[in-house]
């Protein structure tokens, strides 16, 4: 008698075998890993210098998230990077008693919340500790955090520059250069650019930043940034330009050997770097970043501030402009060709709320295709103006030309930021005359006070509101 065959049911015992064995051995990982809050992966995470207590809604605001010490978020890929790191060998209190932190990591879910010091066994390895007991440690792989990113602070006075005691003045940034989240890489460039651009192939350490600070800055209160492209290996900023940056209140930033001789592709990313070295170490005001540059240099800033106007207030292009048109010469079937891919649409609704002021003279060879292309970006609805000066060649415009035409390209943050601080001042009256004392789980009166910080951050009603939430000047 033939016996039964049960192969299909073995292989289905089997596969439940399997699945069983695999969500025990989960539930043990999840147990041990650190990346977990309330059992489930965090919302968000933060790295601070200093310990402090803060609720992730509050550092969501620009402010509030510097006065906090943040200088990290993990994003949420990077958590299985993370996880892969952690170290088998059991760490014990006794090895990092004795030792300060470097750093804090704060995981947030919903309302809850982990805050881990971290400390540095040796130079491999690094330990997670939590602050509250009973204490849990997790040993990880040092080298983990810079590969996503995370350098922890440094009181080494050779990596961050002191602000001159005396203006103006020009400071050639020292080293190590901090990479910009925006990096010029295939699909960035194909997304943004959509024109075919060479492989990034800038190194960092081998580049030269510059930066100019205006007279009476006050590193207290986020200065705007003017970045200087210059179309020669010379990358000091202009002196045409002092009178506009002294008046208004500017930073200026310059790249060395960052001229047309450069390939576009490290030219522009050397801007994005530049921009946020500068940010990593001085108070700026990221909604007041404009663009300007001579010749090649002035097609380079029409180039960002198209591809990129979330990044960009507006630009003055001098003698020198680029746009997403094949723009007519006039000769039948002949046209300056486009250098960059016409914006999405998205893109291209934020770029009609900047201002571009180029500027060219009546002797410059590139002035008439700086007038087709102005008339192009008008039927577009950009607002835009040339200046076209009698006589001027292909040269730089005289410091009140510059001057006039910057202010008008930043009227429109300007006038914004004034109405922003009356109604700051006017909300904290509002507050004032509503509340005696703070309730910190009133949900209104947090509304109100979040709503000052962000309409004028840095500002005395920011500040008032700032310290009330919890956060010291």
């Amino acid at each position: 008698m033939e016996q039964p065959h049960f192969t299909g049911c073995r292989i289905n015992l089997l596969q439940i075998a399997l699945l069983v064995l695999s969500f025990i051995s989960q539930g043990s990982l999840a147990a041990n890993d650190p990346f977990r809050v309330d059992g489930r992966p965090p919302q968000v995470g933060y790295f601070t210098s200093e310990y402090g207590s803060f609720d992730a809604d509050l550092i969501e605001i620009e402010m509030l998230k510097e006065l906090a010490g943040i200088f990290g978020v993990i994003e949420p890929r990077q958590y299985s990077i993370l996880r892969k790191a952690i170290k088998r060998d059991e760490i014990t209190s006794e090895q990092i008693d004795g030792l300060d932190p470097i750093s804090y990591l704060h995981l947030f879910r919903s309302r809850s919340k982990i805050t881990y010091g971290i400390y540095l066994l040796d130079e491999q390895v690094a330990v997670l500790s939590t602050v509250d007991e009973p204490r849990e440690i997790w040993g990880i792989d040092q080298s983990v955090f810079g590969r996503i990113g995370i350098d922890w602070p440094t009181s080494d006075s050779e990596s961050v520059d002191d602000i001159p005691s005396s203006f103006p003045a020009s400071v050639q940034l020292t080293q190590p250069y901090q990479e910009s989240k925006t990096i010029l890489d295939l699909r960035t460039v194909r997304a943004r650019i959509k024109v075919s651009y060479p492989r990034l192939s800038r190194k960092l350490e081998d580049e030269v930043f510059r930066v100019r600070f205006p007279k009476n800055y006050n590193e207290q209160f986020p200065a705007g940034v003017l970045v200087w492209i210059s179309p020669s290996p010379d990358g000091r900023v202009p002196r045409i330009f002092e009178t506009a940056l002294d008046e208004l209140g500017f930073v200026a930033i310059g790249v060395d050997n960052n001229g047309n001789q450069r390939e576009i592709t490290d030219r522009l990313q050397n801007i994005f770097d530049a921009i946020e070295t500068v940010g990593s170490r001085y108070r700026i005001d990221r909604k007041r970043i404009y663009l300007t540059g001579m010749s090649g240099g002035g097609r380079c800033s029409g180039i960002l501030q198209i591809a990129f106007p979330e990044l960009f207030a507006g630009a003055v292009p001098i003698v020198g402009l680029d746009t997403y048109h094949n723009a007519p010469t006039g000769d039948p079937g002949k046209f300056w060709p486009a250098r960059i891919g016409r914006p999405a649409v998205k893109w291209m609704n934020l770029l009609k709320e900047r201002r571009i002021a180029a500027i060219t003279g009546s002797a410059d060879f590139n002035q008439p295709e700086m007038s087709v292309r102005q008339n192009l970006l008008k039927a577009d609805g950009i607002e835009i103006r040339l200046d076209i000066i009698e006589g001027m060649a292909h040269t730089m415009p005289t410091a009140d030309q510059f001057t006039d035409a910057f202010k008008w390209v930043d009227n429109l943050r300007r006038d914004e930021m004034v109405e922003s601080f009356k109604r700051a001042k006017e909300l904290k009256v509002s507050y004032q005359e509503k509340y005696d004392d703070f309730d910190s789980k009133d949900t209104t009166q947090r509304k109100m006070l979040i709503e000052i910080i962000e309409l004028a951050p840095w500002t005395e009603p920011a500040w008032w509101a700032a310290e009330l939430l919890g956060f010291e000047q």
